[in-house]
């Protein structure tokens, strides 16, 4: 028997997580036993044999369990999303939570209570290192606002000293509380066994499903006393040492009575680490482990593949649905799209087919949605009848299942996050927020330093200049901006109610001033709300009136766009001289805000890019690179460049219904391929800020003529 062990870590961070400790002690404790083991890392798929079998250690994310072998999955912390189906799919699972293993208990399988454990031979109270000073309370544990720590905040407000170690504390608590931002794990040891009280205040979601921490086990291992916060469902008499208190007076109260006991002798925390060792250890979950391993080995139970291919019989017809007809709300579009691609594939099953037919084509209707591309291609093998599947082909299957099997769950019919958090479930992926390997935050601060230029620019027809104001109140600080374009220009305004559009009149009587559905932010309607008028223009203006409710960061980005689009007249004049000049330059964009740079990147769009890339006739390997992209939707740009996506005529339908969305749309995948077309279409996106704008200092780039920028495009340098 050799155990397979991963962890939700990928290999490339996995030594900033703690799981990565937490596995390599099981793994020793394995091999004490002789059995070897091996770690491996989300994503990976390991080189198995009949003796093989895989436990994943999981917490944030559930990965599918690997075919041909017994899969074991141990839950140590809450997953974002938890389906019946994907759990079914598992031959063994535990729980390190009493009230979930209960609330599982219907599970074909069952569910079985492990709880976490601790490293014994590593969290010992002779790891105090000789001469070390008694720590007299401790927290080791980042401080977010998903971690908000209540309890160790106000033990530290009530006067009471608490050694901090972990990341986000600076300027939360006193600088000479807060301890450092990382402890190795001989250091943590060595803490612990150092510390009277170690207090465990958990992450919100893991209290409230009954997770107590490991942090418990390896202070208590060390001889501490463990104060947590409440965990639902977790009570152990034998271990008196673990109390829980809520937040409040009460706490400091306990805090400050154990504080004037006196403090315990080796002995005494000799004997509190004997315990945790009984019930609490490595060393009995691998004798557990152990044994159920065998077990599922003997029966030969194992996870079997989603496609089974059989040996005889022929496939039921297919009727094959029109892929541009969807729902008009994108969950209910994914769910009609992911039925039809199992359909599909179960009838490729078959040696035999029964008969493939497409529906009759309609008129386009429905919302562009995530799956749509990987329902063409579903399609595709339905028509063209493959002697054998691929990986990526069965990938397809994956990601329909996983679309089907999360269709219940709260998260994804969350109004705001639910299209994107969807769209990462389906491709097996953390829901929360990650940048793709490979993505640097530096090239996107890397910009041009915009410099005056005296003389107006004389050019051969006005600029188009476009702008959505669902936000009316602002529309005089547009005007006060839009004024210092000292060209000519038709201007040409969206927004989505009469009253609105009365309002804005006022500031902007020449405007050509429409009133168009909500539906699309502002990429629907200045791209097609407009239309009709590129034909007029040979260079265009978009801008909006961005507001985020989301984030309170993002304040001061529409400042910033304003600033890098539309500084002094000067400097606009130099803008629309590039144009002229520079003919590489297809798009000129703001530099990426600091509050969004993480998140300018595909993120959750990458799958409605293919379908766009699909219908502009663009080769899909545009879609695999790193997007330079306007983030944010406002830039300068070609009439031409923007042709691709012109021509695709959408409609508001094609947009999902509003309702805060903040990834994961049509919206936010056109908005990323303004960029990608412009790219395809031999043209460069060039990022500038003014020269008066100290922003990312060391990544500015200046110029004093337009040839010299000719020339750093060509080399590369911009």
């Amino acid at each position: 028997m050799r155990f397979n062990i991963s962890i939700c870590a990928k290999r490339s961070n996995a030594k900033g997580w703690g799981d990565l400790q937490y596995a390599e002690g099981l793994q020793r404790a394995l091999e004490a036993r002789g059995i070897p083991s091996h770690l491996f890392f989300r994503g990976e798929t390991p080189q198995l044999s009949s003796d093989d079998v895989v436990l994943r250690i999981a917490g944030p994310l559930l990965e599918e369990p690997i075919v041909g072998v017994p899969n074991l999955l141990w839950i140590i912390s809450p997953p974002n999303v938890m389906t019946a189906a994907l759990l079914g799919r598992y031959q063994h699972l535990y729980i390190a939570s009493q009230f979930m293993a209960q609330r599982l208990a219907g599970l074909p399988g069952g569910a079985h209570y492990l709880q976490q454990s601790t490293e014994h031979g590593h969290f010992h109270p002779d790891r105090r290192p000789d001469g070390a000073p008694e720590l007299p309370v401790v927290f080791v544990g980042a401080y977010a606002p998903r971690a908000p720590r209540k309890s160790v905040l106000m033990a530290i407000e009530a006067g009471i000293d608490v050694h901090v170690w972990g990341p986000g504390w600076k300027g939360v608590i006193p600088d000479r509380l807060w301890r450092g931002a990382h402890l190795d794990y001989d250091e943590l040891a060595q803490v612990y066994a150092s510390a009277r009280i170690v207090l465990n205040d958990h992450m919100p979601n893991m209290a409230l499903t009954g997770m107590m921490s490991n942090r418990s086990f390896d202070a208590i291992a060390s001889g501490a006393v463990v104060i947590s916060d409440p965990v639902q469902g977790f009570d152990d008499p034998d271990l008196p040492e673990l109390i829980q208190q809520a937040p409040g007076p009460e706490l400091t109260a306990l805090i400050r009575h154990i504080l004037s006991q006196p403090g315990a002798d080796r002995e005494a925390r000799l004997d509190r680490h004997r315990r945790i060792v009984s019930r609490y250890s490595f060393a009995a979950v691998a004798a557990r482990l152990a044994e159920d391993a065998g077990t599922l080995l003997a029966a030969g139970r194992v996870a079997r593949a989603h496609f089974h291919p059989r040996s005889d019989g022929t496939a039921p017809p297919l009727l094959l649905a029109d892929v541009t007809q969807s729902a008009g709300d994108q969950r209910q579009a994914m769910l009609g799209a992911a039925r039809e691609i199992v359909r599909i594939f179960a009838a490729l099953e078959y040696p035999r087919r029964g008969g493939v037919a497409l529906s009759p084509p309609a008129a386009p209707e429905g919302v562009i949605h995530p799956l749509m591309h990987a329902q063409r291609r579903a399609q595709d093998l339905a028509l063209s009848d493959p002697q054998q599947l691929t990986c990526d082909d069965l990938q397809i299957l994956a990601q329909a299942r996983r679309v089907l099997d999360a269709s219940d769950a709260a998260m994804m019919k969350d109004r705001r996050r639910g299209d994107a958090l969807q769209v990462h479930h389906m491709r097996g992926e953390p829901l929360w927020a990650h940048a793709p390997d490979g993505y640097a935050r530096e090239e996107n601060k890397r910009h041009l330093a915009l410099w005056p230029r005296r003389n107006q620019p004389r050019l051969d027809r006005p600029v188009g200049v476009f702008l959505h104001l669902f936000y009316d109140d602002l529309a005089p600080v547009f005007a006060s901006r839009i004024n210092r374009i000292a060209a000519d220009f038709q201007l040409y305004i969206s927004t989505d109610t009469p009253a609105k559009a009365d309002h804005i009149r006022t500031v902007f009587p020449q405007a050509d001033i429409r009133v168009l559905p909500n539906r699309g932010r502002d990429i629907c309607p200045k791209l097609y709300g407009f239309r009709d008028a590129y034909d007029r223009h040979d260079l265009v203006l978009h801008l909006h009136g961005k507001k985020s409710p989301h984030s309170a960061r993002l304040d001061q980005w529409l400042e910033h766009c304003l600033d890098c689009l539309l500084p002094e007249d000067a400097q606009i004049n130099r803008i629309l001289s590039l144009f002229q000049s520079v003919p590489d330059i297809g798009l000129l964009a703001p530099v990426v805000f600091k509050s969004v740079l993480s998140a300018a990147h595909w993120a959750a769009n990458t799958e409605i890019g293919r379908e766009l890339a699909f219908r502009v006739e663009m080769p899909q390997a545009e879609i695999d690179k790193h997007p330079r992209f306007p983030v944010g939707s406002m830039f300068w740009g070609r009439t031409e460049t923007l042709r691709p996506l012109l021509d695709l005529g959408l409609r508001p339908d094609h947009f999902p219904p509003e309702q805060g969305q903040v990834d994961g749309t049509l919206a936010h995948a056109i908005e990323r391929m303004i960029g990608v077309v412009c790219n395809w279409t031999g043209r460069r996106t060039l990022l500038v800020a003014p020269s008066s704008r100290n922003l990312y200092a060391g990544f500015q780039c200046r110029y004093r003529s337009n040839r010299e920028v000719l020339d750093a495009l060509t080399a590369g340098a911009l």
